[in-house]
């Protein structure tokens, strides 16, 4: 099931992480990867919010749609994470997605964000970011359920869908301090992943994964770019 609805600071620092398809190095710690040519070009593409302790990677292309792999706009587990919080770093953040659509051309995008990206995807979601009506739709995958949703806002006419694997269910329980596991939460804890559907206003579908691993193809990530 899916449903419809229809400042950013310290910019010299992150245009340097801006990225997508960029064959780009990542560095350990908050230096960023240097930022090169784009190698594709494309009107339609999905932008992949990667996990905390990964990374970006090049943009490709498939059937005219591009992949774009941005880096994360923190270190986090000596690779990269998404930091959406408080708002001077969920602008950062916010802008190295925006340089990812612009390198690429896209016009109609999908977001879609895994674990701490997918956390990343669902507060962009519910602050309503259309990039000036490019999205059509988030993938959120397996988020680590903070309070980043909290209050939720989306955008109308914006599509969303939330996947779950069940990998998490007994390290994130509502009320888990996020402390203990070493992730990134806004909020501090965990608010379970039945209040944090509830927030989004969407269900919880079930991955094809059931170890805490990304739905690489859900199908509404071509599905809402037909």
């Amino acid at each position: 099931m899916i449903r419809r609805r229809g400042a950013f600071g310290r910019v010299g620092e992150m245009l340097a992480v801006l990225v997508a398809g960029t064959g780009c190095a990542s560095v350990p710690g908050d230096s960023a990867p240097t930022a090169v040519k784009p190698l594709v070009t494309a009107a339609k593409c999905i932008v992949r919010l990667h996990g905390k302790g990964d990374q970006g990677g090049d943009s490709t292309l498939s059937d005219a749609i591009a992949t774009v792999r941005p880096n994360g706009n923190a270190a986090g587990w000596g690779k990269r994470q998404w930091l959406y919080f408080p708002d001077d770093r969920y602008d950062e953040a916010r802008t190295i997605v925006e340089a990812a659509l612009d390198s690429v051309g896209c016009t109609s995008a999908v977001i879609a964000g895994f674990s701490n990206g997918g956390s990343f995807a669902a507060k962009l979601y519910c602050r309503g970011e259309t990039f000036g009506g490019r999205v059509v739709g988030y993938v959120i995958d397996d988020p680590v359920t903070d309070s980043a949703v909290l209050p939720c806002e989306p955008p109308p006419h914006v599509n969303a869908a939330l996947y779950w694997s069940g990998a998490l269910a007994q390290i994130a329980p509502a009320g888990a301090k996020c402390s203990k596991t070493d992730w990134t939460c806004e909020g501090g804890t965990s608010i379970g992943i039945d209040a944090y559907a509830a927030a989004l206003g969407l269900p919880i579908q079930k991955s094809s994964q059931t170890e805490h691993l990304p739905y690489d193809d859900a199908p509404e990530l071509r599905l809402w770019l037909e």
